[in-house]
């Protein structure tokens, strides 16, 4: 399962300095870009429970939903 989470602010910002994808490892700052107001799109990653486990690159993504 994979949905698009949107990361504002200090979040986004965040997120790019600390946050991976979980399937390829490739750190959040490869693969993520703010937009011109300073958020992020990204698309999660989702345990069998549907809660939120991790982020995945959009490359992954595409490959999970396959």
């Amino acid at each position: 399962m994979e949905e698009t989470i949107f990361l504002q602010g200090q979040d986004a910002r965040q997120f790019l300095k600390t946050w991976f994808c979980e399937s390829c490892l490739s750190s959040a700052r490869n693969w993520a870009e703010l937009d011109k107001r300073g958020n992020l799109e990204v698309p999660g990653m989702y345990d069998e429970r549907g809660e939120l486990v991790g982020f995945l690159c959009p490359s992954c993504a595409k490959l999970d939903n396959k």
